[in-house]
């Protein structure tokens, strides 16, 4: 079985523990990098996070069978279920921070079912350098910077997450470039697939980020190539683009659109490209601190099945539209409880109803509690 063995994993902690030393300790270092004064300052701190998602999910179609389809969150439903939840620990040095976190939850089970145990718990393990100022190395274990909405769904609009988001890739397994500059942001990297951890052939995923925020504004651009066989002798070549921007019109009111296009070398016709492409639209309402509203319309397109997570083995393949209507309570800054009613749409037959057979459409309401601490800058040393 081909993954991480013990001595492979050792050697990666070790190297991360070398180069900790290096520059925490090598004050001669510094005349490598572009800020000396706040490089000298060996400033060495703890930053701790938990997250946890409880749900509950009601589905009308179904009554025994309580894995939901074509979805990762919530994953089951008609009963309680743990969502996600993860711990991380990051420790940071002037110029280095190591991040290791554990995950778990139906979302996990999903995104990570092609993995073997011991890595699928593991939400990130990576380190960053500082190059220059501006300028980032990260490697390792790391959260994907695909897709509007992440596994922390306390940052999300919604309680569940578009199908177009659901299944961009959520974590790479590589080594990442990180440059700023004022309000831009760029990564360009290398790793070993979409949304997989171990090699699956000896091509390696190419990926880019160019990303421009303000207090108003957000324009977010990732590309992807990458070969999806798992022969050697056959080149699946996928391309892939993830785009989407989001508006603040004031205080209270935000629109959010999206944009996924891809398409991947056909098996048999080697000369064709099949084509998936996905689209939504976001709209949230700030009522005051305690309430808000969100709608969101979305729509996927893949007749051809490229996306394992969304094959339906029927005629026409996953053509699906949907809507979702979402209340927010904050109880506090570190809490808030979620209701969503949500309403999907296929072409063909998909939906598993209670009586064996299938529906083109599916209701769903969903009720969440999530709780999310943060504890930062836990001082070390003086």
């Amino acid at each position: 079985m081909n993954f991480f063995s013990k001595s492979q994993l050792l050697t990666y902690f070790l190297v991360i523990f070398f180069i900790e030393l290096v520059v925490a300790n090598d004050t001669d270092s510094t005349r490598f990098f572009s800020n000396k004064d706040s490089l000298n300052k060996k400033n060495k701190y703890l930053n701790i996070r938990f997250y946890s998602d409880v749900n509950y999910a009601f589905d009308l179609n179904r009554e025994n069978d309580n894995e939901r389809p074509f979805g990762s969150n919530p994953l089951h439903v008609n009963q309680f279920d743990i969502g996600y939840a993860f711990i991380e620990g990051s420790f940071h040095t002037d110029r280095f921070r190591s991040t290791f976190a554990i995950n778990h939850g139906g979302i996990v089970d999903k995104m990570y079912e092609n993995e073997p145990m011991l890595l699928k718990r593991i939400r990130e393990l990576s380190s960053e350098l500082e190059i220059t100022k501006n300028l980032g190395l990260e490697f390792g274990i790391m959260p994907a910077y695909y897709g509007y909405e992440g596994f922390i769904n306390k940052d999300n609009w919604f309680l569940s997450r578009a199908v177009m988001t659901d299944f961009a890739p959520d974590f790479d397994m590589g080594a990442r470039l990180n440059y700023k500059h004022n309000n831009w942001r760029f990564k360009f990297q290398v790793a070993n697939g979409w949304q997989t951890l171990r090699e699956t052939n000896h091509n390696k995923t190419i990926g880019t980020l160019v990303r421009y925020e303000t207090e108003k504004r957000v324009v977010n651009w990732g590309t992807m190539t990458t070969n999806e066989s798992k022969i050697e002798s056959l080149n699946l070549r996928r391309y892939y683009s993830n785009f989407f921007t989001q508006f603040k019109l004031s205080e209270k009111n935000s629109v959010a659109f999206l944009w996924d296009i891809g398409c991947q070398r056909d098996s048999v016709a080697v000369q064709t490209f099949n084509l998936w492409t996905s689209g939504s639209v976001y709209y949230r309402h700030k009522l005051n601190d305690t309430w808000t509203f969100a709608t969101r319309i979305e729509s996927f397109y893949d007749p051809h099945q490229i996306i394992p997570e969304v094959m339906t083995k029927t005629l026409q393949g996953f053509q699906f539209i949907g809507s979702s209507l979402g209340i927010d309570y904050h109880v506090n800054e570190n809490s808030v409880l979620r209701f969503e009613c949500r309403y999907a749409y296929s072409k063909d037959a998909i939906y598993p109803y209670k009586d064996a057979s299938k529906k083109h459409d599916d209701l769903l309401f969903m009720l969440s509690g999530q709780f999310d601490i943060q504890v930062k800058k836990l001082r070390l040393f003086s």
